[in-house]
């Protein structure tokens, strides 16, 4: 994955500080939203399991470009400005992504390949978690296996908790999956 990561990180770097303090906030987050915040979020997913010096890189990224729309100095601690945009760390929006693919494979909304990749828990005997939604996550022997989506995405949507799992539809469920994930990043 380094060289995925450093293609994202090439495509993101621009030069905009020059003109940024004549754009107002709005025009700003526009501005960076287009360019950085969607190469970022484009295919995360395959970063889950990535070793954290290539997270840290991309987080380096978006913290520079908290900083730009915030027009805070370098010396200035980024966690309140990440709040302060909205913005989950790279960890938690790689999670996030995982977590949509699982809710919509589990209502057949995903491609075939996916939905085929979840397998909802069937205990051998019926004990109380039996309807608590559930996904099988498959025994692996490496880290490899670990970092593919059947075992990621299920170990994932097992912990997450059963208000969000159980949601009627996809606005409320990314809703209630970004306030879930911004209360554990900050």
């Amino acid at each position: 994955m380094k060289k995925q990561v450093s293609q994202t990180i090439s495509a993101c770097s621009f030069n905009i500080n020059q003109i940024s303090r004549f754009l107002p906030r709005p025009t700003k987050e526009r501005v960076v939203n287009a360019i950085i915040t969607s190469r970022l979020d484009y295919c995360n997913a395959l970063l889950c399991g990535t070793s954290a010096i290539n997270i840290a890189r991309l987080h380096r990224i978006q913290n520079t470009a908290a900083r730009l729309i915030m027009r805070s100095p370098r010396s200035d601690s980024v966690t309140p400005l990440l709040r302060e945009v909205h913005w989950l760390p790279i960890v938690c929006r790689v999670d996030f992504k995982l977590a949509l693919f699982i809710y919509k494979a589990m209502r057949n909304d995903a491609p075939v390949y996916l939905c085929e990749l979840v397998c909802p828990y069937q205990p051998t005997r019926t004990p109380r978690s039996a309807n608590n939604n559930m996904l099988e996550v498959k025994r692996t022997r490496t880290t490899a296996e670990d970092c593919s989506f059947a075992v990621a995405a299920a170990s994932l949507w097992n912990n997450l908790l059963m208000v969000i799992k159980t949601c009627g539809n996809l606005t409320s469920f990314k809703r209630l999956l970004k306030t879930h994930f911004f209360r554990i990043a900050y």
